[in-house]
């Protein structure tokens, strides 16, 4: 975890961006760099499944995904598999870790 905090002081530009999907929750836009995916609001189960089609999405165009969460308020067990344990893909680069994000990393990761 300590790895992708060091990274928590790049810059995303929130110019020319791309809306990969939005509901009344969450929100997620491709920015630039262009491998680079912004959350912002909540993730749950009726939202992870459209967060890992919209990883996907960017991952088989730029080959890695790195995603920013400073925006994120909540995220349930089902966006932390998307986001930190899926196998099938590569795992995304994590920018500007939300304490939610964190909190439960460090919940699961005790288990």
């Amino acid at each position: 975890m300590a790895e992708r905090n060091a990274h928590a002081a790049e810059a995303v530009s929130p110019e020319a961006t791309l809306v990969l999907y939005e509901d009344d929750q969450l929100s997620i836009v491709q920015a630039t760099p262009p491998d680079t995916v912004l959350l912002k609001g909540d993730i749950d189960i009726t939202n992870s499944a459209a967060l890992a089609d919209a990883l996907a999405q960017v991952t088989a165009r730029w080959g890695q995904v790195s995603v920013d969460t400073a925006e994120l308020r909540f995220i349930d067990v089902s966006g932390w598999r998307v986001l930190l344990a899926s196998p099938a893909r590569p795992r995304p680069r994590l920018l500007n870790v939300a304490p939610c994000v964190r909190r439960l990393s460090d919940r699961m990761m005790s288990l």
